[in-house]
């Protein structure tokens, strides 16, 4: 990351922020999640509500978590290639702090969601009785909370080095961020598995599995980067950044989106496979409840729209470097990010007779894209005040070079 500037630099870029139409596309989508939500609370129906919401809020906490990660692996891997897109992820994680208090809110409805939250149930229950001292109310709140704080001080000691870099200049920063991002992604690594671990796993507080943390990182990575994809195609069709984005620039997180697709298959596929094979009826139960009460057509769909479809369509090589191609398929997963945690969080809830059973996720998906407007008007917000381009790295003439 040491590269001079072999050529002068284009022209500075203005700030760049959300149109009026964005902003308007995402408050209606606000307004639309929580009247969704609303309308759930008001039917009686809380499962229904307190589901919603924890798709909502894990979808946009992902995203946020997503960009902490994704900046830490860049600078270990001095990709100089996406210098130019940095604020992209910096933005991103912007929404730590807000979405970390969305999160723990899930707590509110804890007796609607989480089996292991009812101690009558737990008395008469020696499995989660065994559990008890993890699956706690008291141990949630504390283990997650300390994670997304965490989360929230490496993001902000990443950005705000990154920004000091903008009025100092120098490789030095680069040196810190590269230190601190060594760090994180340790702590990364064990908090992000106490977090999916609570809001998620323990939906199905009998089932065991020791890959869930595995998988819940990669959908978290796919999602991102195609997000990130998202936004800097359409920078790239909208004339910003000039000079700065080009196709080369995509062609290169095009594969990234590509891999993670990829990726996501096979950790997908050995979860279910490992499961399967061993035929344990503490692992077999998660796909067992996943194909009854007519869920199984929600679970078959899963793999199309996130590995097969989007792997088919990202395979020619004009389709990672052409904005009006990538970001269809990158808008494709993250729907499809969607519908897989509907497909983790809605057969989980209720039990026996009060199962939850297969239907459309209308309320669901109406609610998730609250989460996302919000996560989106934070994301601009954060965009629009900053410089979009961190022009005193001493990278961007190999980034502004980089051809592929």
């Amino acid at each position: 990351m040491s590269h001079s500037h072999s050529h002068a630099l284009p022209e500075k870029p203005g700030r760049i922020g959300l149109s009026r139409l964005e902003q308007g596309l995402a408050v209606v989508a606000v307004l639309a999640g929580a009247a969704a939500l609303a309308l759930a609370f008001t039917r009686g129906d809380a499962p229904l509500a307190w589901s919603s919401y924890l798709i909502g809020a894990f979808y946009a906490l992902g995203l946020g978590v997503f960009g902490a990660a994704w900046l830490a692996m860049l600078y270990l891997a001095r990709g100089t290639w996406s210098v130019t897109m940095r604020r992209i992820p910096e933005a991103m994680t912007a929404w730590l702090l807000p979405g970390g208090f969305l999160a723990v809110a899930v707590l509110f409805g804890a007796h609607s969601l989480y089996h292991w939250s009812h101690a009558d149930v737990v008395a008469q229950d020696e499995l989660l009785t065994h559990k008890a001292p993890f699956l706690n109310v008291t141990m949630f709140t504390v283990l997650v909370t300390v994670s997304l704080a965490l989360w929230v001080l490496f993001a902000a000691a990443l950005v705000r080095t990154s920004h000091a870099q903008d009025r100092e200049g120098g490789i030095a920063p680069s040196l810190r961020n590269r230190a601190l991002s060594a760090i994180f992604l340790v702590v990364f690594a064990l908090t992000f598995s106490i977090v999916s671990f609570y809001l998620l796993l323990s939906l199905d507080a009998h089932w065991f599995s020791t890959m869930f943390a595995v998988v819940t990182f990669t959908d978290i990575m796919q999602t991102g980067t195609a997000f990130v994809a998202v936004v800097a195609g359409l920078m790239v069709m909208n004339g910003k950044l000039p000079g700065f984005l080009n196709e080369n620039h995509l062609h290169s997180l095009g594969k990234m989106v590509f891999a993670w697709t990829g990726f996501w298959a096979y950790i997908y596929f050995c979860q279910h496979m490992l499961i399967w094979y061993a035929n344990i009826p503490e692992e077999t139960i998660y796909f067992i409840r996943r194909m009854e009460n007519g869920w199984l057509p929600y679970l078959v769909l899963l793999p199309v729209l996130k590995f097969v479809v989007p792997f088919l369509l990202l395979v020619p090589r004009e389709a990672k470097r052409n904005p009006k191609r990538l970001v269809p398929v990158s808008l494709l997963i993250l729907f499809a990010q969607f519908w897989e945690l509907y497909v983790m969080v809605g057969p989980a809830i209720g039990h026996g007779e009060e199962a939850a059973h297969g239907h459309l996720p209308i309320i669901e998906f109406v609610v998730t894209l609250g989460f996302v407007g919000l996560f989106t008007l934070v994301f601009g917000w954060f965009l629009r005040r900053h410089d979009p381009v961190p022009l005193k790295d001493p990278a961007i003439g190999a980034c502004l070079e980089y051809h592929t």
